[in-house]
């Protein structure tokens, strides 16, 4: 059983984007998958997941959403691996998540703004006990080259773990979503390949500390 949680300290950085896309190849790894949206009022991974299955798209996503923790917790009893999609903006909850998580991909943009209370978070969540390993951070939405490799360098120079890799702003990503796909799924090789560098880096990274 492998769970991984999406935590995020802010919302419109990425988080339920990589859930999805860890979900999708997931399944396509061969493993039972379920994408656990916490998120009940927007409900971002599940509308994608609506969205998908209307659309056909295959692999199918099994997908729910849940109010509480602990009642989406319940689910990875049932399936190799759980992607839960947390709710922006941190609380008890991502830490309880946390505890329980294989790993824990903490998403972050390249400003200030976004990097300093993913940085906190981090922090705040070793002091809770979560394990300096089983924090992953990856980068997302970095207008440039140049703003992607300077926030994986601050992020470095607070001695967490990040994914060498980032995800650039494009609008190919967005369409790509909007249609019920995944980050890895559009119709551009370029895209896909770095989506694809992240995302099996995270599930590599789950994988390990699960054993």
């Amino acid at each position: 059983m492998m769970i991984i949680s999406f935590i995020s300290q802010k919302g419109g950085v990425g988080r339920s984007t990589l859930a999805r896309a860890a979900a999708v190849e997931s399944v396509r790894s061969g493993a039972s998958t379920h994408l656990g949206d916490l998120d009940s009022k927007q409900q971002t991974s599940a509308k994608w997941a609506e969205r998908r299955d209307n659309a056909g798209i295959f692999p199918v996503v099994e997908t729910g959403v849940y109010r509480r923790h602990d009642v989406v917790m319940k689910a990875a009893n049932s399936y190799e691996c759980l992607i839960i999609d947390t709710r922006p903006y941190a609380d008890t909850s991502s830490l309880d998540i946390a505890r329980q998580s294989s790993l824990v991909v903490i998403a972050t943009g390249t400003s200030v703004d976004d990097l300093e209370p993913s940085l906190l978070l981090g922090y705040e969540l070793m002091h809770k006990g979560i394990p300096h390993n089983r924090l992953l951070y990856v980068v997302g939405k970095a207008p440039s080259l140049a703003e992607g490799r300077a926030a994986i360098e601050t992020i470095n120079s607070w001695n967490f773990i990040c994914i060498s890799n980032f995800l650039t702003f494009k609008a190919g990503y967005s369409i790509t979503l909007d249609a019920g796909h995944a980050i890895t799924e559009t119709p551009w090789k370029t895209l896909n390949r770095r989506a694809r560098n992240i995302v099996h880096d995270i599930l590599a990274r789950a994988r390990q500390s699960g054993n």
